[in-house]
């Protein structure tokens, strides 16, 4: 008989369930569960039987996709998985990547996730389960889409492509979270146990539009100077690794 542990990535083949897929791999005391995106419910259904803990990483992340796309992938998608759980007696924590966007919600998006935290903290209360629902700034790593839902990385292209990259305030201020810290603090969580249900990343990185741009600038100066390096700024170091690894894949 195994003794793994059965971990059920939801989204596993996006930005943050990948990585976290990946992560995981390494693992070998976890049996890793994949649903992915044109999965119906009767195959996420099979596969919530089997788990011991879900990373619900699948949804629709991009503000400006429709309404009804939102509703389904966030909202829809959410309450099925809950209600399977309850309706089967199963009480197994679920990790939640939400977004600040669900704090104050001003579009769809933000009103999507905020009822998609809802639903998962109503069934955490419920049934006592301990839950995690992290609410992300802006995400940065390897893998992420250009022209998707990350303008950091838009940029990132746009610097490689010879692009124009367009700035309309060099003081408003960002936080970024780096994926492999994101991911790292998600895996944690298999072996710990918390009363605190909503969280923020541990690891994040306050910085503003201009500096971002302007390393972004610097680094495309540098790309092929073998000297150059990042000292000191953790940040900095990081979004260079990521820009190295774009321009790798040209």
């Amino acid at each position: 008989m195994s003794n793994k542990l059965n971990v059920l990535i939801t989204g596993s083949s996006g930005f943050i369930g990948g990585r976290l897929a990946t992560e995981l791999s390494s693992n070998k005391g976890v049996n890793i569960l994949k649903f992915v995106r044109g999965d119906g419910l009767d195959e996420l259904q099979d596969l919530i039987i089997q788990s011991d803990f879900i990373y619900h990483c699948a949804g629709e992340v991009r503000p400006d996709s429709s309404n009804s796309d939102l509703e389904s992938s966030n909202v829809g998608l959410t309450q099925a998985m809950c209600q399977f759980l309850e309706d089967n007696n199963k009480k197994i924590p679920i990790l939640l990547p939400s977004s600040v966007h669900a704090v104050s919600p001003k579009n769809e998006y933000g009103r999507t996730k905020r009822e998609s935290e809802t639903i998962v903290e109503g069934y955490s209360k419920r049934n006592h389960v301990p839950c995690y629902i992290y609410r992300l700034p802006h995400i940065f790593g390897e893998e992420c889409k250009a022209n998707h839902n990350s303008g950091i990385t838009t940029w990132i292209y746009n610097s490689i492509n010879n692009l124009d990259i367009y700035i309309v305030d060099r003081d408003i201020k960002m936080r970024y979270v780096y994926v492999q810290d994101l991911v790292q603090e998600f895996v944690s969580k298999l072996d710990m146990q918390t009363s605190d249900l909503y969280l923020e990343a541990d690891a994040y990185y306050d910085t503003t539009l201009g500096e971002a741009f302007d390393y972004i600038n610097e680094f495309k100066e540098n790309i092929d100077n073998k000297n150059f390096i990042v000292i000191g700024d953790v940040f900095k170091k990081k979004l260079f690794d990521v820009y190295k690894w774009y321009s790798n894949q040209l």
